[in-house]
């Protein structure tokens, strides 16, 4: 291959998604350009090669990439000197990658990492990024306190371009607080991520995997929740971030949702068996998946079929591979470090009964129930279900010190149910404590419907008061989860509610998980013009996640369910154009023009005129950059229509709004004249 050939294909492998299949074209690509002359064309595929190393989880090949890509920098610098800022990023992403690797002696290790700060100190680059990577190998060879000191001293230096994005620096932060077993301030570190306020390519997804645990474990369940359901869709998809996968499935074994981490790891089975992976991305992998094995083993579920082979022996085949990928570190750091903390992950014990999750699982065998294990509560303490059921505070009406029977127990519920259903309307917080109080007694004591219909009533008594979404998601999830085997309808409608009041929060990942979950039955108990509202919140959530082609089939379908109710025309009419626009934003330019012409059509029949022009005009642009028309200029023609039909309802009924959409028409039509000259003129 010449130096054009190697040019257009590597055009060709930056369009390819990550993966092995990448990596091998470029690798045939470095093998080319080695060979040639061009010794910045051999950089750039080398950078592109490294890179691409780390993003197929085979960060042990990247240091023979990068060897050759110094060399060539050193011996010929004016022709590499385009890409000195480029080769000195990576090659702290390429040092980072060491940490990991057991197949790399220590004493190379350390070359690098001082590699890597010479060479940033020649360029003058601050320092801050290699304290960073030094203190996560200090945590990473069992010195978390060397770790601390070396994190406060990245801290304090000064940032530059070398950086790290806030994103990645706040999750490296975490980790070592993590390290030190001081959960609180991990999740400090991690907030703003988690919030939302800083995100990168692998951000919230790294953070919001490794907060779950922490999340639980300083009482804050439902944000854990909410850290699993945002957070999973965002991992799942991603070779690089099998470690995430695996906290998700760990904290699933470790929460009651046995059933949940089944189908997520059945989902990733190619994993399993998958050699690509480098060791420490695997190692992580699999110590996850065990801990969920050895819980199912556990609750005697060691017969159920995981990938091609069973719980019991999977998990014998793997605890082989784990202990040898432990050893392998340990004769590498000259200590025990990894195999102790995997031990110690391996080892954990389930931190709640059940935290339901919002989502299903739809494994044949359900997992066993009431297996007496510790919850800790919203308050942040813990408290077992027997503590629950057997001691919880009750009084005893007109009567003196005396044993509780479950007889007491159960009319003190009733009492209690009674007082909260009455307060529902007037007093929505007095009915929600009593309602709260019902259930804490009940639990075990009163029949399961009787416990769904007071979480019901608890949803609404939240509902009732304003600024609660957070509270009215949660509360609606831990009703949906008493509902499931009583009436799906309810589990549905409780879902649905959830959803709606996450979306309602802005917490569209939440939202999503939600409303996919609730939806994919095609059984929620609304009639279509209110399952047509639910299904256009859906799609307005799926686009602030920006995946714009679901939110358009979303719209589309909420659009279609109420096409012959014509009282509904309205909200037809808004669901077309959100369809609409969300395809234009995916640039499905075919069918969102189509979209902006369904759409015009119903907001003429509605006589919305500003609607119109706006649909009219969208797909005005999108005909004349298409080149959709064969014969004449349709588009010219639909923005001289629009202009005397606005013309002609200013004229009848004058309106500022309509005043507006007229000089607005017409500047868009100048526009486009414009941009056609320009056109012709660049083809003459």
């Amino acid at each position: 291959m010449d130096a054009t050939e190697i040019n257009q294909a590597l055009g060709q492998v930056s369009r390819l998604p990550k993966g092995r299949i990448r990596v091998e074209r470029l690798e045939t690509l470095a093998a080319a350009a080695k060979s040639g002359s061009d010794r910045q064309l051999e950089g750039r595929v080398l950078l592109e090669l490294a890179e691409s190393y780390a993003y197929a989880s085979e960060r042990d090949l990247a240091p023979v990439a990068y060897g050759r890509l110094l060399q060539i920098y050193d011996e010929y610098p004016a022709e590499l000197g385009p890409l000195t800022y480029s080769v000195h990023w990576y090659l702290k992403w390429m040092t980072w990658g060491l940490i990991d690797n057991p197949a790399i002696p220590l004493a190379t290790v350390y070359r690098w990492f001082d590699e890597l700060e010479s060479r940033y100190r020649q360029r003058g680059y601050s320092l801050r990024p290699v304290l960073a990577l030094r203190a996560e190998l200090a945590c990473k060879l069992g010195d978390p306190v060397e770790g601390a000191r070396l994190h406060e001293a990245a801290m304090a230096a000064p940032r530059d371009g070398m950086s790290d994005c806030d994103a990645c620096e706040r999750h490296a932060w975490g980790i070592g607080s993590a390290a030190l077993a001081d959960d609180a301030a991990a999740l400090a570190h991690w907030q703003p991520v988690i919030d939302g306020e800083l995100t990168c390519n692998e951000e919230p997804h790294r953070v919001l995997a490794e907060a779950l645990l922490p999340l639980v474990r300083t009482g804050r369940v439902a944000e854990a929740r909410g850290a699993h359901l945002a957070g999973y869709p965002l991992a799942r998809h991603s070779d690089s971030l099998r470690p995430s996968v695996a906290l998700h499935i760990e904290f699933c074994a470790l929460t009651g949702n046995e059933g949940r981490g089944l189908e997520i790891l059945a989902e990733h089975a190619r994993w399993l068996t998958d050699p690509g992976a480098d060791a420490g991305a695997r190692l992580s992998f699999l110590t996850g998946v065990c801990v969920l094995l050895r819980r199912l083993e556990t609750l005697g579920l060691g017969h159920l079929p995981v990938a091609s082979s069973t719980v019991d022996s999977l998990l014998a085949e793997l605890d082989t591979e784990i202990a040898g990928l432990c050893t392998r570190y340990d004769l590498r750091n000259g200590n025990t470090s990894v195999s102790t903390r995997v031990a110690a992950r391996l080892a954990a014990q389930p931190l709640l009964e059940r935290l339901p999750l919002g989502v299903r699982s739809r494994l044949r065998q359900p997992i066993p129930s009431g297996r007496g294990v510790t919850m800790a509560t919203s308050a942040g303490h813990a408290v077992s279900p027997d503590e629950l059921t057997a001691s919880g505070p009750i009084r005893v009406v007109g009567g003196g010190a005396r044993t509780v029977t479950a007889d007491d127990r159960i009319a003190e519920v009733r009492r209690l149910s009674e007082l909260g259903t009455a307060c529902l309307a007037g007093a929505p917080a007095e009915a929600e404590a009593r309602l709260r109080e019902a259930l804490s007694i009940g639990v075990g004591i009163v029949p399961a419907e009787e416990l769904a219909r007071l979480s019901s009533q608890l949803v609404t008594a939240i509902a009732g008061q304003p600024d609660r979404d957070i509270d009215v998601a949660d509360a609606a999830v831990r009703a949906a989860a008493r509902w499931e085997g009583l009436s799906e309808p309810d589990l549905l409608h409780h879902t649905v509610i959830a959803a709606r009041a996450f979306r309602r929060a802005e917490r569209h990942g939440e939202a999503v998980a939600l409303f996919e979950e609730a939806l994919a039955s095609n059984s929620v108990p609304y009639p279509a013009a209110e399952l047509a509202v639910v299904l256009g919140q859906f799609g307005e959530s799926l686009n602030t996640l920006r995946r714009y082609e679901d939110a358009a089939r979303q719209f589309a379908a909420g659009a279609q369910l109420i096409e012959q109710e014509p009282d509904r025309l309205e909200l037809r009419a808004e669901l077309a154009m959100s369809a609409a626009k969300a395809l234009d934003r995916c640039d499905q330019d075919e069918a969102a023009m189509a979209a902006y012409l369904r759409a015009a059509q119903l907001c003429g029949e509605l006589g919305r005129l500003a609607w119109r022009a706006r649909c009219v005009r969208a797909a005005s642009w999108l005909q004349m950059w298409t080149n959709e028309a064969v014969d004449g200029k349709p588009w010219l023609t639909a923005m001289h229509g629009l202009i005397d039909e606005l013309e002609q309802a200013v004229r009848e009924t004058p309106s500022a709004e309509l005043t507006d959409e007229l000089a607005e028409t017409r500047r868009h039509l100048d526009e486009m004249l414009d941009a056609e000259d320009e056109d012709w003129s660049a083809d003459q």
